[in-house]
């Protein structure tokens, strides 16, 4: 996204957090937070920051403006305060890496007032239910700056990739009527960054997922962390309105 972006982050509880994202083309991407561990409500604020931050690198995000409510971390991070303990130290280094490899960044203190959709974001992020409504969830299971060893396998072709390559560097199949009908479908996806994001009327952007995303997302809203073990339409449509999408969902399901 090129242009100026704005990021507001806000927890409503050491265990609760929203982050909202507003790029110059109209695109928003919303998130609620909920941490699956011991957190203070600083070690909190710092983790719906990174959060805001690694999604703003992950949309290709130029110049970037973050709004927080937290008077601490607006003022360790700018250099005006400092981090004391050994935990806050290790956050507040964590930030400043991250934002060395970013652009042009600034961080800015608002009231609470000025907050009230990230407030009602964070709200909805509740131990006692996993149907956050139409809004990207993410649930956090270790803090970030533990270091957490995760085997990472690259994915291999996928449903995404003659999209992808279209919508960035308008490549079409030699065939003109598998042309046509790429050109057609493409229509209902948008790139932000890295990331397929696919078009709705009555929804967000829903997030694109390849086949190992899909499999790991229909177990976990079917039995895992979020599961209530329901059928397949309803678990298909639980999954949308998690925010996330690929064309076999409900067959999937």
């Amino acid at each position: 996204m090129q242009g100026p972006c704005r990021l507001y982050s806000r927890i409503h509880s050491p265990c609760k957090a929203g982050v909202v994202l507003h790029g110059p083309d109209g695109f928003t991407a919303e998130y609620a937070l909920r941490l699956d561990f011991p957190a203070s409500n600083n070690e909190a604020e710092y983790e719906a920051l990174l959060a805001g931050l690694s999604l703003a690198t992950e949309l290709g995000a130029g110049k970037l403006k973050v709004y927080s409510d937290s008077q601490l971390v607006v003022e360790q991070v700018n250099g005006a305060y400092e981090a004391k303990g050994l935990r806050m130290k290790r956050y507040l280094h964590k930030e400043k890496e991250k934002l060395k490899r970013m652009g042009e960044v600034e961080i800015l203190q608002v009231p609470r007032g000025m907050n009230n959709r990230v407030d009602a974001l964070s709200k909805m992020a509740s131990e006692e239910t996993h149907d956050f409504g139409t809004v990207l969830t993410e649930i956090l299971l270790h803090p970030s700056i533990d270091e957490v060893q995760v085997l990472k396998i690259p994915p291999g072709p996928n449903w995404m990739d003659l999209i992808m390559r279209f919508l960035k560097d308008g490549i079409l199949p030699e065939d003109k009527l598998e042309a046509r009908r790429l050109t057609a479908r493409a229509a209902h996806y948008v790139l932000h960054g890295p990331r397929l994001y696919k078009r709705s009327y009555t929804w967000p952007y829903l997030r694109c997922l390849v086949p190992s995303e899909s499999e790991y997302a229909l177990r976990e809203v079917h039995e895992g962390i979020c599961g209530d073990h329901r059928g397949g339409r309803t678990l298909a449509q639980k999954i949308v309105r998690h925010g996330y999408f690929w064309p076999t969902i409900l067959r999937d399901a």
